[in-house]
């Protein structure tokens, strides 16, 4: 029980700092309100100043029931996936206004997956072939864990999005390697820090597939994309 319980605090942080986007518990310390040692101090006893946390949920309207329980709202929306064409990768890239960039994109329902935590990216290099093609989608769901072996999605605020396999550096810890598949593509060395966002390739679907409906589909998703782009343009 006493375990359960640790474990229960350390999750609300967790859950807490992955909805505001941080890393570190001094940087939830801080938005918290609380002295830079006080995280660590709540995970050790498994106590929780529920106060600051009501505060930040209400500031930033993100859900209590999620934040303290794990419990998500059941929606439609749910269950859809945002998809991410190669015209809208920068900007989903640089983390400006992201909810309204998803809110504005298409989105597919994939039953294979849960949609709260997902993404289809489309492909925008050969350096995975020919495990993974060039302007194909991968469909991918959300991990705060590093995978090795395996392609996933990289996304950093500074460098942009990657699909690599991800290996730590043996040599300089802190670092990691992005490993192609194609051997015409060098390795490329990123700072754990510049990791913003991971996420594990569940799927991938043929750009090939091109039905009247897939076209359609297509069509309609560019048609939204260059909406979006065009109001933040003429807003800035």
């Amino acid at each position: 029980m006493e375990e359960l319980q640790h474990r229960h605090a350390s999750n609300v942080i967790d859950r807490l700092k992955k909805l505001l986007k941080i890393k570190r518990d001094a940087q939830l310390a801080a938005i918290l309100k609380v002295r830079a040692n006080t995280i660590s101090t709540w995970k050790k006893r498994n106590t929780l100043d529920h106060e600051a946390i009501i505060l930040v949920c209400e500031n930033y309207k993100f859900d209590l029931n999620y934040i303290l329980l794990n419990i998500k709202k059941s929606s439609a929306s749910a269950t859809q996936t945002p998809i991410l064409s190669r015209d809208v990768q920068f900007q989903y890239a640089l983390g400006n206004d992201t909810e309204a960039l998803l809110e504005a994109l298409p989105k597919y329902h994939f039953p294979f997956i849960n949609g709260e935590d997902s993404r289809a990216f489309q492909v925008i290099s050969n350096n995975m072939f020919p495990l993974i093609e060039e302007n194909s989608y991968v469909i991918c769901e959300s991990t705060e864990t590093i995978i090795t072996n395996i392609p996933v999605v990289i996304v950093s605020r500074n460098k942009g999005i990657f699909i690599n396999k991800l290996y730590p550096n043996p040599f300089n810890e802190g670092e990691f390697i992005l490993s192609s598949e194609n051997e015409g593509y060098r390795d490329v060395i990123l700072e754990a820090s510049d990791i913003d966002e991971i996420w594990k390739i569940r799927a991938q679907l043929s750009y090939n597939i091109n039905h009247d409906n897939k076209i359609k589909f297509i069509s309609d998703s560019l048609k939204k994309i260059n909406a979006f782009v065009a109001t933040k343009t003429v807003s800035q």
